[in-house]
Order: structure tokens, then C-alpha cells, then sequence
């Protein structure tokens, strides 16, 4: 008789088999595995698996150069839900043609989302599978984002489709770990479950930082009891993997969140000895780009988002910020909705063979260093933690060479300012005893675009 899946493991992750389970626990219990701060499953029912295996084909079957106009897998999307999602009903008047009148459809951004993240639901949505997601706050103010679990779990095949144009053709065992997701942060979740959607593949978000691990050695024992082929993780956290001298042997590395500069990324393939993929992605959209193996930029990656660049009144720019429509999120169908970041889009052919559009000169994606007062690195994953326990539109963080430090913040509408001395202690709770001034400014980013963080530390 086989062993019974415990019940909080399989609320978490339905379709887990006793043989996933003890994968989870082998990943769980190692005796070098790391503090652990939080339990997930991927909540997927057998009703997801079709979708999702449709996206995975799609990928390769219905690429194609981009024509200017939404295709019609993302007008269909949008025209579903026109009369349900009460932000499209705002927008969009009862005669719309969404084909005829695109350009004319005015835009949205994350300061709608961080105002009333409620009205880009479905008003009859079923809420009882509901995931809420925070932004990290890396390229911006955090925003509490709806998700669906199965729009997470359509990441592995995404990844598995940006490593393969890479060269590495990914193939996960259903007794083995698949991904590794690596930080270096001073606080952020970590957990080990099973991706029942990935061929039952194990999965690890990790935090780097000494004090996760129980001895020194630990993370180099932990890693090589697993060896995962693929590793994400943004930028800070493959080079704290690289200091940490981890005889990693990874078929690819996949790097997130904000730009990754390219004599890391040179750095990075020479060390670990495999490709290493730049990706574009949101919490709000998913993933949107992925980078070219043979020349600059991002080529767009799903087929089911469309990828615009726009000028402030939101018709099409030669460079512009880029907007984005559809996607796999039955809580948050996204029309026109503005990234923040700026780019041009290039539909020409490219020497990679991949027919779709590229996103060239992408800006707004940038790592950023910071330092506390003794030193010690501080991400804007860390700083942005601490930021959206406060009701903010968005903030603007500074700090300069001699490690003082300015953050302005607007409130959201209708709410109150945070108290300056609340933001102060918060803050000087992750960078110390720094010299940081708090300025609250309800005007910020009415005359242009925010830059949420700038610092003048060097690497």
C-alpha cells in the first residue's frame, strides 16, 4: 500500500503523488537544507493541465512576425471580458470595436492597479483559487497583484522554451529537483515544493545570505545533493551564488527582476559553463521577453500578450513605453496596460530565427546597489519589503556615495500620509544608523516618469 500524501501537502498541491511527496521531503528535511520561512504548492486541479500543455505548443506552432494589430487569441480574451472587469467597462464605451479602434483605447498603469487592484477582476470570478502576489518593489512601488495558479504555473514552460533558443534543452525528472530560485536578501520566503505541472519536478527558492544555513558548508552540500538544471534568480543573487563558489552544474541560468549587465553575464557563463538568458517579466503580466541568443534585445515571448510601445498618449512610437494586452490571468486581463518601462520595438527579421518582435534599448530595468551604514549590501528587493507596509502610489529612493540616503513617497489617493517617523525607523531597520531624510509628495510623477530608486554605490 502506497504512503498517504499528508493532507496540508495535499491541499497545497492537488495533484501531488506519493512519490512527489517524498521528493518534497528529501527536499525539506536534507540535513544542510536552509531555514525555511513559508510552505507553497502550485494549488493546480487536473482542469489546468490542458491549458497549460495548449500554451506549451503554442509557443512553437503560432509564432509569428508581429503585424501592428492585437491578434485575435488577445482580442478574444479582452472582448470576454469587456463587460465583466469593471476597469474595461470604465474605458471602454458600449460600441467599441476593439480591432477598429484600438489605438484609441486609453491606457492603464501600476498607480490603477495600486489604487483598486479590485476593479481589474472579474465581477463573477471565482475567488476560492485566488493567489494574491506582491511585487517585490525591484523596478517600483510594490502592488498587491490577483493571480490564478494557473497563470504561475505556466513559468516552466516559458523558461523551458527561452533555454531551448539558448541551447539548452531542459528535461526534468519527476524524482529530481528542476529549478533552484536563488536571492540574496537580508529577508525573503523560502520553501521547497514540487512543480506537478513540470513533470513533478522539485523546486527551492533559496536565500544565499550566511545566516539561512546551518554551517558554512551547508549550501555547498545542499546544492550538490540536487544539482537542478535550471537556476533563476535576479542579478545580485547569481553573483552571491558565484562568490559562494558552489560546484553548481546547471544547463542554464535564467536572470530576473532587473537588467543583468553584460560583463556579468559573461562572468557568469565562463563560471558556471552554460547559457545564461536575460528575461523581461512582471508580477502583474508574467513573462514578456526573453533575450536574443544571437544579437540585442528581447524577443517577445508568449503568444498570448501583445507587446506595443507607446508615446504619452498612448498611440504607437518608434520608442515609448511599452504596453501590454491579454495574457493567461483570468483575474487580471490586462488591456494597455503601461510597464513603466521604455523601449523601441523592432519587427524586423532577426539572425536567430525567431519571428517575433524584439524590444531594443529596454531601459527601467537597471540593478541598483545599495549599502547600510556598516557595509552590508542591501537589494531594492530588501528595501521594497520594508516600503509596501506603507500605503504608497509610488516612491522615489536615493542614496548617494557617502551612503546618505532621501525617499520621497506619494500616499494613495484617499489615504492618509505615513507618518515620516514610521517610514524613517522602517527603513533605518535595514540600512542603520544612515543619515535619510523623508519627504512625502503628493504631486510626485504628475509631470513624467518616477525612477523608484537611484544610487550613486559602486559595485
Amino acid at each position: 500500500m502506497r504512503p498517504a500524501v499528508p493532507r496540508d501537502v495535499r491541499e497545497r498541491t492537488p495533484l501531488i503523488t506519493a512519490s512527489g511527496a517524498a521528493l518534497r521531503k528529501r527536499l525539506l528535511e536534507h540535513p544542510d537544507a536552509p531555514r525555511w520561512t513559508y510552505a507553497a504548492g502550485d494549488r493546480l486541479v487536473r482542469g489546468d493541465l490542458e491549458p497549460l500543455e495548449r500554451l506549451r505548443a503554442s509557443l512553437r506552432a503560432d509564432r509569428a512576425r508581429w503585424t501592428g494589430a492585437p491578434p485575435a487569441t488577445v482580442l478574444a480574451t479582452i472582448a470576454a471580458a469587456m463587460d465583466r472587469v469593471p476597469s474595461l467597462r470604465r474605458r471602454l464605451p458600449t460600441d467599441a470595436d476593439l480591432e477598429r479602434d484600438w489605438t484609441w483605447i486609453p491606457t492603464c498603469s501600476r498607480a490603477d492597479l495600486a489604487a483598486a487592484a479590485w476593479d481589474f477582476v472579474p465581477d463573477d470570478a471565482d475567488l476560492d483559487r485566488l493567489v494574491i502576489y506582491r511585487t517585490a518593489g525591484t523596478t517600483g512601488h510594490p502592488v498587491a497583484t490577483p493571480h490564478h495558479p494557473r497563470a504561475i504555473a505556466a513559468y516552466p514552460a516559458l523558461l523551458e522554451f527561452a533555454a531551448e533558443r539558448h541551447g539548452a534543452r531542459l528535461a526534468p525528472r519527476p524524482d529530481a529537483a528542476g529549478c533552484f530560485l536563488v536571492a540574496s536578501r537580508l529577508r525573503t520566503y523560502t520553501y521547497a515544493t514540487v512543480l506537478t505541472a513540470w513533470n513533478a519536478a522539485g523546486f527551492a527558492k533559496l536565500n544565499l545570505r550566511a545566516g539561512e544555513w546551518k554551517t558554512p558548508d551547508s549550501l555547498g552540500r545542499y546544492w550538490s545533493a540536487f544539482q537542478p538544471p535550471l537556476v533563476t534568480g535576479d542579478p545580485v543573487g547569481f553573483a552571491e551564488l558565484m562568490e559562494a563558489d558552489v560546484a553548481a552544474r546547471p544547463q542554464a541560468l535564467v536572470s530576473t527582476s532587473t537588467a543583468l549587465l553584460p560583463t556579468l553575464r559573461r562572468r557568469l557563463e565562463q563560471h558556471f559553463h552554460c547559457p545564461v538568458v536575460d528575461w523581461y517579466s512582471l508580477v502583474e503580466t508574467g513573462p514578456v521577453a526573453y533575450s536574443c541568443p544571437r544579437g540585442p534585445g528581447f524577443h517577445v515571448l508568449p503568444t498570448d500578450l501583445f507587446v506595443e510601445v507607446l508615446d504619452p498618449e498612448g498611440r504607437p512610437a518608434p520608442r515609448g513605453e511599452i504596453a501590454v494586452s491579454g495574457g493567461r490571468n483570468p483575474y487580471l486581463p490586462l488591456l494597455r496596460y503601461r510597464t513603466g518601462d521604455r523601449a523601441r520595438l523592432d519587427p524586423s527579421p532577426c539572425p536567430c530565427g525567431d519571428p517575433a518582435p524584439r524590444l531594443l534599448d529596454l531601459e527601467g530595468r537597471r540593478t541598483w546597489l545599495f549599502r547600510s551604514r556598516d557595509g552590508t549590501p542591501v537589494t531594492t528587493a530588501d528595501l521594497g519589503r520594508v516600503l509596501r507596509e506603507f500605503p504608497l502610489l509610488m516612491h522615489a529612493f536615493e542614496q548617494r556615495a557617502d551612503r546618505s540616503c532621501t525617499v520621497r513617497l506619494r500616499p494613495l489617493p484617499r489615504s492618509p500620509a505615513p507618518r515620516v517617523a514610521d517610514v524613517r525607523a522602517a527603513l533605518k531597520s535595514v540600512l542603520g544608523a544612515v543619515s535619510l531624510e523623508v519627504v512625502v509628495d503628493r504631486k510626485m510623477g504628475d509631470d513624467g516618469k518616477v525612477s523608484a530608486w537611484r544610487s550613486a554605490i559602486m559595485w
